[in-house]
């Protein structure tokens, strides 16, 4: 992986802060001083008018000593700065953290104005330090009320490190949150600014340095990630003296009597991604589309369930890489040819739609699952499910899978030994025994009908062309999301279709 971006739990973000002030030594307090200068800078550049009125709401933990910090800052920058500290107790320096104390007595002595508990209209710039990364709990009480306010307020809205309200880890809302035009986070991207629903919380996010490098993981680094740079720094340079078997054979199985477009956008997307040779099992109706809109490809018809598995039979001998799904219906020749790619090859596969929903079907999932466990008969192995499929594999309804959804996708790459690839508006990559990855890139226009079989004929390429089946996962979401944004560009994210997914892979490529 050549570049990435780490995301980092409350719990992660906790211990990397200690190790940095612990092992080397850096006091907390110059990170905070850090913290808060690195967010004034922001400040500043988004609202450069020191005549804007700005609230400061502030915890009396360590996110409120930042809050204070940035407060002081401000104010030398002559900007009009009210410091309101949210407490339901009397204010006393002993309830404050340590660093946060120093904060507040700093602003004692400059003449600071400091309420408690007050949120007005009347300001330009409401800026949230209430609480941090590390809250675990409901928000209720005064802070609740607070909240609920300053969302009502019309000014702009500036969280620091995350909203308060937002658990770091997972995205969940704790009851209520700071709803944040810009959030400015420190040292590393937190998880809970990206999943949702706390990911719709925080606006612009803006991550600043603050001192807290790399060397602080002291080799126990995040257990989430992103892909970030150039598309083709990840792809194995071409053979300059390859043929077209160099690259890889795909046999892919897609479409049905009523469904042919699924093939055609899959075997496209593998064969612009770069595999050699490409082979479609489909059924008889569809033969001539697919001559006529994918020349390329060889083909093998079916019109009965014997003719169907005798051509997947024919077909998994010859390709080095099978993907089955992208439109292929439930039905019994389905099903047949399913069963007969799990039982007859351990070469690098790749399921997807229908091929998932058959697949919960507790026969079925047995049957891989002996394979998949067998090291004699487990191959490289690429799910690809949206969550209701990812559901129904599990067995679980989709409350279950929205709270529980990251550790049940890794049981299952466990229990299967294989990759899944979680689609949803955050994407999320399982590998056993595998850090997370997670896709920041894409746009709601990739929301549409046969997105998904184009996804799948990339990473049936990336298999191809020798990748294996955790880095065709992470790499090919990647690929289909820059391809995705490149389409919205051209068209918008209201009109554009599959097909333009499809058709700005070369130019993410070039």
């Amino acid at each position: 992986m050549k570049s990435i971006e780490y995301l980092v739990t409350g719990e992660e973000m906790q211990r990397y802060d200690a190790n940095t002030i612990e092992h080397f030594k850096v006091p907390g307090l110059i990170l905070m001083e850090q913290a808060a200068l690195s967010a004034v800078t922001e400040i500043i550049r988004l609202f450069p008018d020191t005549n804007k009125k700005i609230l400061i709401l502030s915890g009396k933990g360590n996110n409120g000593g930042d809050a204070m910090a940035v407060a002081r800052l401000l104010k030398q920058k002559n900007y009009p700065v009210t410091v309101s500290i949210i407490t339901n107790k009397v204010l006393d320096c002993k309830d404050f953290s340590e660093s946060a104390a120093v904060q507040y007595n700093i602003l004692k002595s400059m003449n600071v104005p400091l309420v408690t508990n007050m949120v007005s209209d009347s300001y330009d710039i409401i800026i949230d330090g209430i609480f941090g990364v590390g809250l675990n709990r409901e928000i209720t009480g005064m802070a609740a009320s607070i909240i609920q306010e300053a969302n009502l307020c019309h000014g702009h809205k500036i969280a620091l490190d995350i909203p308060s309200g937002i658990d770091s880890s997972t995205g969940t809302v704790f009851g209520i949150a700071f709803k944040a035009d810009y959030t400015i986070t420190f040292a590393f991207l937190k998880r809970g600014l990206y999943l949702y629903p706390g990911a719709s919380y925080c606006g612009t996010i803006i991550k600043k340095e603050i001192g807290i490098t790399n060397d602080s993981f002291l080799e126990h680094p995040p257990e989430m990630f992103a892909l970030t740079g150039d598309v083709k720094d990840y792809l194995p340079v071409r053979n300059p003296w390859g043929h077209k078997g160099t690259f890889g054979k795909i046999f892919l199985i897609a479409g049905s009597k009523k469904i042919g477009g699924a093939a055609i956008l899959s075997g496209k997307a593998s064969m612009m991604c770069g595999c050699g040779m490409l082979k479609i099992c489909i059924h008889k109706e569809h033969k001539s589309e697919i001559l006529t809109t994918l020349p390329e490809a060889m083909i093998d018809c079916y019109d009965t369930k014997e003719t169907a598995v005798t051509n997947v039979m024919n077909g998994i001998v010859w390709a080095d890489v099978i993907a089955i799904g992208p439109g292929i219906d439930t039905n019994d020749i389905s099903k047949a040819m399913l069963e007969t790619v799990i039982k007859n090859s351990n070469k690098p596969l790749v399921l997807d739609a229908d091929a998932l929903n058959l697949l919960a079907n507790h026969e079925l999932f047995r049957l891989l699952k002996e394979y998949q466990t067998n090291p004699e008969t487990r191959r490289p192995l690429v799910l690809t499910p949206h969550p209701l499929e990812l559901a129904r594999i599990l067995g679980v309804n989709k409350e279950t899978l929205i709270a529980s959804g990251l550790e049940l996708t890794n049981n299952l790459a466990c229990k299967l030994n294989a990759v899944i690839v979680k689609k949803d508006a955050r994407t999320i990559i399982c590998g056993n025994q595998k850090p997370y990855a997670i896709n920041l890139c894409g746009n709601s226009g990739m929301a549409t009908a046969g997105s998904g079989d184009v996804l799948t004929g990339i990473i049936t390429a990336l298999l191809a062309l020798g990748l294996s089946d955790y880095e065709a996962g992470v790499i090919g979401v990647y690929l289909h999301a820059k391809a995705g944004d490149l389409a919205a560009d051209r068209k918008n994210e209201h009109s554009m279709l599959a097909g333009d997914i499809c058709d700005a892979l070369s130019t993410i490529l070039k």
